[in-house]
């Protein structure tokens, strides 16, 4: 005789185990992963910003740049060339190193771009530092087109006294 053995009668029910809580990343991932790269990315723009500016500025601020630019607007073939107010493009290209020692040495080659309201061009510089005072090898201008260059300084023409002195 087969016989089933009686239900088991009911006792305390186990209730199911909740699951584990689920951590801060499993809970807000859908807008934290979007600002987290926002965020990275505008880091990394404020940061070239910061190294473009710095540069910039360190070669718009050098003595050689100021004054390179202040006689090409005094020129008056400039003048003539390209009209006034001329300004400056917002990069120069180029270096500009300058020691202390030895009563202050350096070199500069640069290009500035510079517009005026008849044309625009780029205006080479080439200088040397000695004992403190900027020489210029060369310091001209070439219009955009090609239709016109400027010398303002060579060795040829010379340019007299000292460009800056220290």
């Amino acid at each position: 005789m087969s016989a089933t053995p009686p239900p088991l009668p009911a006792g305390p029910t186990v209730p199911h185990a909740a699951p584990p809580p689920r951590g801060w990343w499993q809970r807000n991932w859908k807008w934290a992963l979007p600002v987290a790269i926002v965020s990275a990315l505008a880091l990394a723009a404020a940061a070239f910003a910061a190294l473009l500016f710095g540069i910039r500025g360190s070669l718009i601020g050098s003595d050689v740049y100021q004054d390179a630019v202040a006689r090409a607007r005094a020129h008056p073939e400039m003048v003539a060339l390209i009209g006034e107010p001329m300004t400056e493009g917002f990069m120069p290209m180029g270096s500009v190193s300058s020691s202390t020692t030895g009563g202050g040495s350096g070199e500069a080659d640069l290009m500035v771009t510079l517009t005026g309201p008849d044309g625009s061009g780029t205006l080479f510089v080439e200088a040397g530092r000695a004992r403190g005072q900027w020489r210029y090898a060369s310091l001209f201008f070439v219009e955009e087109s090609g239709a016109g260059m400027v010398t303002l300084v060579d060795d040829d023409t010379g340019i007299g006294a000292p460009a800056i002195g220290q």
